[in-house]
């Protein structure tokens, strides 16, 4: 999918930015407790999209960066004021300094990405994250059955459902002293 049909498919799939940003409020005490306890108050959102985590971020007091490979999703976000950076996570990623931010997150970014590259953009997100700091991913649920059979592949770029066990494994491996997954949106049975 080339960028503009990709930003057009989040805007049919994601929905508006206002339902998004209802969703974002789950994080409401995280983001306030990491601004407490962190002597940072940084962020960083691989993968930042439309920018709705980066505003929400700001909104908590963060300093906030984005990382974006989706050229028209860039220009979103610095039209509304956001600093983001443009290019490969990874590349990006490697440029920031060791233990400089005290918030690293990724939403529906995981799933994407081979298995290599993501074990080495989690062994980057250990090395940036500061003491007190949190890494949070979102990434859609195996366990969830309509998830798994179904909605994971509307995304025709999606190219690993995860499985948090082996998540919690790899984070721990890299030296993150604890690793929790959570399910958030369950859906209707829930």
């Amino acid at each position: 999918m080339d960028h503009n049909e990709y930003f057009a498919f989040e805007n049919q799939f994601r929905g508006p930015k206002k339902n998004v940003l209802n969703r974002l409020e789950q994080y409401s005490d995280l983001t306030e407790l990491i601004s407490l306890k962190s002597r940072l108050s940084t962020s960083l959102d691989i993968g930042c999209g439309r920018g709705e985590w980066l505003g929400f971020c700001e909104s908590k007091g963060f300093k906030s960066l984005g990382i974006e490979n989706n050229l028209i999703m860039v220009k979103e976000c610095i039209n509304a004021g956001f600093d983001v950076e443009e290019g490969d996570a990874l590349h990006v990623l490697k440029q920031i300094p060791k233990e400089s931010l005290s918030l690293v997150t990724s939403f529906h970014l995981i799933e994407h990405l081979t298995f290599d590259y993501l074990k080495e953009l989690l062994a980057e997100c250990y090395r940036v994250t500061a003491p007190g700091g949190l890494l949070l991913l979102e990434t859609p649920s195996i366990d969830n059955i309509s998830v798994s059979t179904k909605l994971f592949y509307t995304d025709p770029t999606h190219i690993n459902p995860i499985n948090p066990d082996a998540l919690i494994y790899f984070l721990t491996n890299i030296g993150f002293d604890s690793a929790k997954y959570f399910y958030i949106n369950g859906g209707p049975l829930q």
